[in-house]
């Protein structure tokens, strides 16, 4: 069982990829070994770190 339930990967979302952008994160999904929708979920997870990251850093700035 999980330590913090709050970490149980459990909410479903789906997105709809074209054709070229599928074969591409299956690509890179097979060249490094994992599941095509882990490799997603940790771009998705990056991208929203990143995105956080460049609003608090603009907030920052506008603070200043």
């Amino acid at each position: 069982m999980y330590h913090d339930p709050k970490h149980l990967r459990d909410h479903i979302t789906k997105v709809r990829l074209d054709e070229d952008t599928d074969e591409l994160l299956q690509s890179l999904a097979k060249f490094h070994r994992t599941q095509k929708a882990v490799l997603a979920r940790e771009l998705l997870e990056a991208s929203l770190r990143d995105m956080l990251s460049r609003l608090e850093d603009t907030e920052v700035e506008q603070t200043a």
